[in-house]
């Protein structure tokens, strides 16, 4: 009677007992593998010791430790937390100092510019660095355009109209 086996197949041999399986965990290798080494230290104490030691008094073993969670989670601030928050307007109020000083000096000079573009500055960087601050950047922002353009006014009539006046 033919059982679809060949002839050549050698049956299954069982495990024998003196040969060692392989660990189902790596705890257990690792625990398997310091067991060993301590052994191998023992039987030639000549040699030099393994780099995996027992755990000293006091100390977790290796294998019972915990390592930490892998994802990151970010923490979400509650409405009560936001509204304590100081809003941050720092830079807002130092664009509109700037683009009113700019514009009271620019009625009367041509060296209210740098105060105007500073201002155009600051309200360009707070814009996006302040989101609670409200309108405060928007009138940094229009009173620097306002001092750059008296600026603008005041090269004009520099350059090109007093010269006339002297020649």
């Amino acid at each position: 009677m033919n059982t679809g086996q060949s002839d050549t197949q050698a049956p299954r041999a069982e495990p024998d007992a003196d040969v060692e399986r392989p660990a189902q965990t790596r705890a257990e290798a690792r625990a398997r593998a310091a067991a060993q080494a301590e052994a191998a230290a023992k039987s030639a104490p000549g040699l030099p010791a393994a780099l995996t030691r027992p755990p000293a008094a006091g100390e977790l073993a290796y294998e019972s430790t915990i390592t930490a969670p892998t994802e990151w989670v970010p923490y979400v601030y509650t409405t009560a937390e936001i509204q304590t928050h100081p809003a941050r307007r720092g830079l807002s109020i130092a664009a509109v100092v700037c683009g009113v000083l700019g514009v009271i000096s620019g009625i009367f000079v041509i060296w209210g510019a740098p105060l105007s573009l500073a201002a155009v500055v600051l309200a360009l960087v707070a814009r996006f660095v302040e989101t609670r601050a409200g309108a405060l950047w928007i009138i940094g922002l229009v009173s620097g355009v306002v001092g750059i353009l008296m600026a603008a006014l005041w090269f004009i009539v520099i350059t090109q109209m007093l010269p006339a006046y002297y020649l």
